[in-house]
């Protein structure tokens, strides 16, 4: 095509890579983008496969807690779900151009939260719960805990607001 519109091709994933892939019975990729340091990351209706040395780590979507995309440095960072008084999990993927990858890691971890409820601990520091489940199986509803910077997990009046939250967000579901 000539003048100011160009056409943008869509870069196939390899057959070499969707073999190295640990796909369940099933799964299907569906975007994938390749970093600057010639590695695949791939999304598939399930999880998100993240290069990790020779071959791939697998993170299902409703594990991911968010991906923050930074254009100006062509990074995307994928931050886990942590167990209770653990550090996230962070994982930076240089990437040229995050293409469909990043339309799918938002659309589907965003459809794995099914409540998010926030409740203040002390002022306006607070905590959060959060219910997940796969947004492609369904099944049985994850929760986690998003503390505010500075509230310690050990503090029992954080244990005591995340408890009372925790059976808050169970009754609210199991009303649905």
């Amino acid at each position: 095509m000539t003048g100011r519109f160009a056409v943008r091709r869509r870069l196939a994933l390899p057959a070499e890579v969707t073999a190295r892939l640990d796909l369940a019975a099933g799964e299907r990729p569906l975007a994938w983008a390749l970093g600057t340091q010639g590695r695949w990351y791939v999304g598939t209706d399930r999880a998100l496969h993240l290069a990790d040395g020779d071959g791939f780590r697998k993170v299902a979507w409703e594990e991911i807690e968010r991906a923050d995309w930074k254009s100006e440095e062509g990074r995307l960072v994928v931050v886990e779900v942590a167990s209770w008084g653990e550090p996230e999990r962070r994982t930076q993927i240089s990437v040229a151009e995050p293409g469909r990858l990043l339309e799918l890691l938002r659309e589907r971890v965003t459809k794995s939260v099914v409540i998010n409820m926030y409740a203040p601990v002390h002022g306006r520091r607070g905590l959060s719960v959060v219910g997940r489940r796969s947004p492609a199986a369904g099944g049985q509803v994850t929760w986690s805990y998003l503390l505010a910077q500075g509230l310690d997990p050990d503090d029992p009046a954080v244990h005591e607001v995340a408890a009372r939250t925790l059976s808050a967000a169970e009754a609210e579901l199991a009303g649905l």
